[in-house]
């Protein structure tokens, strides 16, 4: 008996020692998966938000097909150009509040090395144009080489080789009025000179150096746009000569009448063709003229409807064409543009411009939600209207110049109070979201001097790798408000370049100027959304 009790008290300690191992592996388990897998739960550790969601938003997303941490979604580009930092935590609380088959999705397009998948499809409903541009391009090209030879003789019954570049100059004394302008201001000039020498079969090219050379944030996907201006300048400004004549033209900064005059200077009929007899045309430009052909002339909407554009595609189809932005940057966006994809959600992009004076001093930067609470209403009217019944989550995406109202926006995914306030009382299942990017001007050089005193030159030349980060922020913001399915812009040329390049023309809301904002339009009504042609009349046209 005595010897059967002794088995008895070994087996027991034996089982007791057994099960301490087994619970001691399962507390480590669980730490290290608390640790590599940190899901909605972890925040990064220099944010001043809870450690857990204080809303009462229900995940739809419960069986995870992957995990996700913000600090290993981005790859470092393999070649070499800009890597973004990490997207925002708000953009892991909008994906696991979509519905479990949209998070398969978007896990199946992204693999830890590689980063999301990155498809080059944007160009599918822009019709016919780009193969047999590439080529007359191509041969303008070959045709630049035997001109810098000299080689005169070989082109024997060839038409004589034209060539229009868009060119942005860098101002010394740093004047708004002489300088490009931003991101979008650019953009329009560099669109429609391209738009005008896809009309005249002219080779297009295009150069900026300031703040970044123009090939540092964007790829050339389609064609080689990259020159020399003086070399260019050098080459063709010859007098009396059949192959080799230069006109320079400047239409920076002109307002809509000014513009209709130079571009439609015999009205609707203008043929572009004979508007610049040079055989290099260098355009100083940052507006356009893209959509007002559409609207004004008698001559080219037939012919670009045979093309396969139109006034709700060229735009975005002449910039997907010409720029591509960085793979670095296009990852970022692939993040968040798979995100605003998701049929379970529907995104709303805020773009709230509240002026230059933040970014140059953000300490003096006193804009709040209450201030622009009028964006606000609208998103919310917005959502009740157009949300369907396989929305089970709403997005709002914020882009502001604005950090400190950027902050509070995303205050409200864990601010309950706040939250009512602003989104109302049934509001559990929207998602504040943001990009967490660094904010900047693209003309910051010109931008500074009016806030800041006593500033020298050497202050005014940045840290290299701030400007690339602030300037491809404001690509990548620009491209992904253009992916939300409706956007409220504020009346400027960054949100109206975001309009004209989505996908569809009556998915923007125009709104007023903070001084006006008592009369912003209900946006729950159908007829609120602007249209392209009143676009083109806003700052910088169309």
């Amino acid at each position: 008996m005595r010897v059967q009790n002794g088995h008895d008290i070994h087996f027991r300690y034996k089982l007791a020692k057994c099960l301490t191992f087994v619970s001691l592996v399962a507390v480590v388990t669980m730490a290290l998966s608390s640790f590599l897998y940190p899901g909605r739960l972890r925040w990064t550790s220099d944010e001043t938000f809870p450690q857990a969601d204080t809303t009462t938003t229900n995940h739809k997303v419960t069986n995870k097909s992957c995990h996700f941490n913000v600090d290993s979604m981005i790859p470092s580009s393999p070649d070499g150009s800009y890597t973004p930092p990490p997207p925002d935590e708000t953009l892991l609380r909008a994906i696991e509040s979509g519905s479990q088959e949209d998070y398969d999705d978007y896990c199946s397009s992204w693999n830890e090395i590689d980063g999301f998948e990155d498809k080059n499809d944007d160009l599918e409903e822009c019709g016919v144009w780009q193969q047999q541009y590439a080529s007359i391009h191509e041969q303008r090209l070959e045709q630049l080489q035997r001109l810098k030879a000299g080689d005169f003789e070989s082109f024997g019954h060839e038409s004589k080789p034209e060539y229009v570049s868009y060119l942005c100059e860098t101002d010394n004394q740093h004047r708004g009025s002489h300088g490009c302008g931003g991101l979008a201001d650019r953009m329009n000039g560099m669109v429609s000179t391209f738009f005008y020498g896809l009309l005249t079969d002219r080779a297009y090219l295009a150069h900026w150096q300031d703040p970044l050379p123009l090939e540092t944030l964007f790829e050339k996907p389609s064609i080689d746009w990259s020159f020399d201006p003086k070399e260019m300048r050098q080459l063709f400004d010859k007098k009396n000569d059949s192959y080799l004549s230069y006109q320079s033209i400047n239409t920076l900064n002109q307002k809509w009448g000014t513009i209709g005059r130079s571009v439609f200077p015999d009205g609707a009929d203008q043929d572009f063709k004979e508007l610049f007899k040079a055989s290099y045309v260098e355009w100083h430009s940052n507006r356009a003229f893209v959509i007002r052909t559409f609207r004004e002339s008698t001559r080219y909407p037939e012919k670009l409807n045979e093309l396969g554009l139109n006034k709700e595609n060229a735009f975005r189809c002449i910039m997907d064409y010409l720029f591509r932005p960085t793979i670095g940057a296009r990852q970022f966006i692939n993040a968040y543009r798979k995100m605003f994809e998701m049929e379970s959600i529907l995104s709303i992009g805020l773009q709230i411009r509240t002026g230059d004076s933040g970014i140059v001093d953000p300490g003096k930067d006193k804009n709040t939600l209450q201030m622009w609470d009028y964006f606000m209403i609208c998103a919310n009217q917005l959502r009740e209207a157009k949300r369907e019944a396989h929305h089970q989550q709403v997005v709002y995406f914020l882009i502001t110049d604005s950090s400190h109202l950027r902050d509070e926006f995303v205050s409200l995914n864990h601010d309950k109070s706040k939250r009512r306030t602003y989104l109302g009382d049934n509001s559990d299942d929207v998602t504040m979201v943001v990009t967490g990017l660094p904010i900047e001007h693209v003309e910051s050089k010109t931008i500074k001097p009016k806030f800041l005193q006593n500033i020298t030159e050497a202050s005014l030349t940045q840290d290299e790798q701030n400007t690339l980060a602030g300037v491809n922020a404001a690509v990548i913001e620009n491209w992904l408000l253009s992916y939300t399915d409706y956007r409220l812009i504020s009346r400027q040329g960054f949100g109206k370049l975001s309009a004209f390049h989505s996908s569809s023309a009556h998915t923007t809301i125009g709104m007023p100027k903070l001084s006006r904002k008592q009369v912003a339009v209900n946006c729950a009504n159908p007829h609120a959304f602007i249209t392209f042609d009143t676009l083109s009349t806003w700052w910088s046209l169309g």
